[in-house]
């Protein structure tokens, strides 16, 4: 599974003429947390708004290009930064902390979050590799940490 952090940077195509129109600068999540809404393209410069092509219209996610139909979301609202979530603590329902989270591995047709990679810290990413958690419920996050299979007073989401 691809991870947020691999659209970072890459050129974006169009489909029809292969004309660049941007690299991928940021990507945005949806409120609820369950997968990827938007991708923010870099090149806005002072007196241009800001570009962010609906995830749906990418055609094809490649090692070196994301190829797309420009598609643009027509608001922001009901989105999260995905940069926002990098290094809060990851819990789990009864509170231990798993790591801290480090990417986002989804699903590349639909976008859908299908876990998250964790930072244990340095030393033990370098003894032991990081770590990945699979995201089979909603996510609640807020300021200061992520609960995994948020349920029962949580409806879930990304409140950041």
């Amino acid at each position: 599974m691809p991870r947020s952090s691999d659209l970072i940077g890459l050129p974006v195509l169009t489909s029809r003429e292969m004309k660049r129109i941007g690299r991928v600068q940021e990507i945005l999540l949806t409120k609820d947390g369950s997968r990827i809404c938007g991708l923010v393209l870099d090149g806005g410069g002072l007196l241009h708004h800001r570009r962010v092509l609906d995830f749906r219209a990418v055609k094809m996610l490649g090692a070196t290009h994301v190829l797309v139909e420009e598609t643009y979301l027509a608001s922001e609202a009901g989105t999260c930064c995905g940069d926002s979530l990098h290094g809060l603590p990851v819990l789990d329902v009864t509170g231990e902390e798993l790591g801290m989270m480090d990417d986002i591995h989804f699903d590349p047709s639909t976008g859908r979050i299908v876990a998250l990679q964790l930072s244990r810290g340095f030393v033990d990413d370098l003894l032991g590799g990081k770590g990945v958690v699979a995201v089979d419920g909603p996510l609640l996050a807020g300021e200061a940490a992520i609960m995994l299979n948020a349920s029962g007073e949580h409806s879930g989401g990304i409140h950041v």
